[in-house]
């Protein structure tokens, strides 16, 4: 076996251990998420201390790298601003108060609905139809998200966390719609820390201004994690670390090894990892219908993320 040949093969597998523990970084930001606004946090409020303090990180690593951030700012400054709305304050902010009224699994879920609606657009909007195995992962994900918002049973879920569930949806499609751009040369770690900034000041100057109730409070007591309070000091810096600079550091690691293919499917394994930390963490059990529900949504939206387009111009999703 020749050297490059075993060069790219441990490349690969380094790339699938980052990957892993990418998705498992980011599917720990629901508890301890959750763990905030149950102490009395406002969502908005954990959203700001999380992308502010994750930007502070950021811009120090860039200050120290230099990857060309004025040249990415004037080359794609408002795409960053759009990415920085949408893709880091409106899915956060979305997500976050959906976590008010749904367990984090199907808050999480019905994020993860944001490919289905990219579909769509591109279908009705731009007149490009998706292919059988499309429509067939878009149907399969349907299917399982009626198993997981229990569609029949009128009770159970609150329709105010069902509107922000989608909402994150539809902001995280809004970002797929955004990435899908030539010509884009943003090295992505630009990207993550000017996004990140953008998305912290655009939340605190909508709460400033009364639009989002941003809450933090530094006298919380009660923030428990696998039932120990562990105060929000502690919580607050695992969201920004480990869910927010080491989610992002080690995903774009990934990426770099693997592609933005395939390290977008092992990031499907973020619900999983939500899933368990939910049960460990905060003792959210779902019910089995539930949770075969939410097979069927990952087994859907892998279908239509390995689909091959129909048209010749693929979209790049990174």
């Amino acid at each position: 076996m020749s050297a490059g040949l075993l060069a790219r093969r441990d490349g690969t597998r380094a790339g699938l251990a980052l990957a892993l523990a990418s998705a498992a970084a980011f599917g720990l930001s629901g508890p301890f998420a959750k763990a905030l606004t149950d102490a009395g946090w406002s969502a908005s409020g954990a959203v700001l201390v999380r992308l502010g303090g994750a930007a502070v990180i950021l811009l120090l690593i860039l200050a120290v790298a230099r990857p060309g951030v004025l040249a990415a700012i004037r080359a794609d400054g408002p795409a960053l601003l759009l990415y920085g709305l949408l893709a880091m304050a409106g899915v956060q902010v979305a997500f976050f108060n959906a976590l008010q009224y749904l367990p984090v699994t199907v808050a999480l879920l019905l994020e993860y609905l944001g490919p289905i609606l990219v579909i769509g657009w591109v279908w009705l909007v731009r007149g490009q139809p998706p292919g059988p195995r499309t429509v067939l992962g878009a149907g399969v994900a349907l299917v399982g998200l009626s198993m997981v918002v229990q569609v029949w049973s009128g009770i159970g879920l609150r329709w105010e966390g069902l509107a922000w569930g989608f909402a994150a949806a539809v902001c995280q499609a809004a970002y797929f719609l955004m990435a899908d751009r030539a010509g884009s040369a943003t090295p992505p770690l630009v990207l993550a820390g000017v996004g990140m900034t953008v998305g912290a000041v655009v939340v605190g100057l909508l709460g400033a201004a009364g639009v989002l109730p941003v809450v933090v409070d530094t006298a919380a007591a009660g923030v428990l994690l696998a039932g120990v309070d562990v105060g929000w000091p502690v919580a607050a810096a695992l969201l920004i670390g480990v869910s927010s600079v080491v989610a992002y550091l080690t995903g774009l690691a990934a990426i770099a090894r693997i592609g933005a293919a395939r390290g977008s499917l092992v990031a499907l394994l973020e619900v999983v990892a939500s899933a368990v930390a939910s049960w460990l963490l905060l003792g959210q059990v779902p019910t089995a219908g539930q949770a075969f529900g939410g097979a069927l949504i990952l087994v859907g939206v892998a279908l239509t993320s390995t689909a091959r387009p129909a048209v010749l111009a693929e979209p790049d999703l990174r």
